[in-house]
């Protein structure tokens, strides 16, 4: 008789009772197997957790420095945020954009600036009028570049500004970023993002908390907040790819993160290098691998490269515009999962 045999052979011998205490305990334990958070996989996401932060490599830095040449103000025109389109850069300053070849060589600008103040702003006249002269990160989708736009007055005021991509022109279209109703319009316009996706943008106030903004990408108009499960504060950049919303932030550690959008679980990826002198973390790009496609783009969330912005000052000058060691590093970083 095969071990089976055996097996089912006892089982016909025990009591009705004895039976019926078995196929309990039987479907207690499959069950619990079942409730069990999986630790491998994100218990709202059907793609797998990622590996932890160490996974992630530095594997370039690029320096954009404001006199180099000089006078040309290289770096300064790429202080507040990234994008890219697959092929472009776009950057943005304070007060415009600009494009970028793959080689990051400059192709077009909306502004410019010559001390001490010959400043010509790619904000509209209206709204600069009306005191919005800062523009944050931005992001790009469908030829439109969506740059976050405030006032330096209190940054009480958020504004998202759509450019085309084509050009840097202003496309008329401006909408009026509300946060939360429990705090509408604290500095809600550091940055926004982009999920296309979900036909959603997202948003944070920079100061400590535990919520994102939700709006809907049609109109920007709120539409609820996603609860983290980890405070983070003074976000200046942010990207989505799949159902990872990733972060650069200014704060103690210098570190960037990424919150899941299913479930709020909020990640350390890694903390940024750390040059003498004075620093300050703007924006963040994200940018797929040849090797990603779009059935498995929603679980890829490792296979993309980023970019993070740093202002170094190795002075202590305030970032003087003046200062010929003031410049930009942006610090590219790759998943050690796929090599270099």
């Amino acid at each position: 008789m095969s071990p089976v045999e055996k097996v089912r052979s006892n089982a016909l011998r025990l009591s009705p009772c004895l039976l019926l205490a078995l196929a309990l305990a039987m479907h207690a334990t499959v069950q619990a197997a079942t409730e069990r958070p999986q630790l491998a996989r994100d218990v709202t996401s059907p793609c797998p957790r990622s590996q932890p932060s160490a996974e992630w490599r530095l594997t370039e830095e690029k320096q954009f420095f404001l006199h180099d040449p000089p006078n040309s103000f290289t770096g300064l025109y790429r202080t507040q945020g990234i994008a890219t389109d697959g092929r472009r850069w776009f950057f943005s300053w304070q007060y415009g954009l600009e494009i970028a070849d793959e080689s990051f060589r400059s192709v077009l600008r909306n502004s410019s600036f010559r001390p001490p103040k010959n400043l010509v702003p790619g904000i509209p006249a209206s709204l600069f009028a009306r005191g919005l002269d800062h523009i944050g990160d931005i992001d790009y989708h469908n030829g439109i570049i969506y740059a976050s736009l405030d006032t330096t007055q209190g940054y009480t005021d958020g504004h998202v500004a759509l450019y085309s991509a084509s050009d840097l022109s202003f496309t008329g279209t401006v909408f009026d970023l509300k946060g939360s109703p429990a705090n509408p319009k604290n500095d809600v316009a550091s940055w926004v993002a982009v999920d296309a996706t979900r036909n959603r943008g997202f948003g944070k106030e920079w100061q400590r908390g535990t919520t994102l903004n939700v709006y809907n990408l049609s109109d920007w108009s709120f539409q609820h907040t996603l609860t983290l499960d980890r405070a983070l504060e003074r976000i200046q950049g942010a990207k989505v790819h799949g159902v990872w919303l990733y972060m650069a932030a200014d704060d103690a550690t210098k570190s960037v993160y990424r919150a899941n959008l299913l479930s709020g679980h909020v990640e350390e990826l890694f903390r940024l290098p750390t040059p003498s002198g004075k620093r300050e973390v703007e924006g963040i790009a994200v940018r797929p691998t040849d090797s990603s496609n779009g059935a498995r783009e929603e679980c890829d969330d490792e296979d993309v490269d980023l970019y993070v912005e740093v202002v170094v000052d190795p002075d202590h000058s305030g970032q003087d515009p003046t200062n010929p060691h003031v410049h930009v590093s942006l610090y590219h970083y790759r998943s050690a999962a796929r090599g270099d």
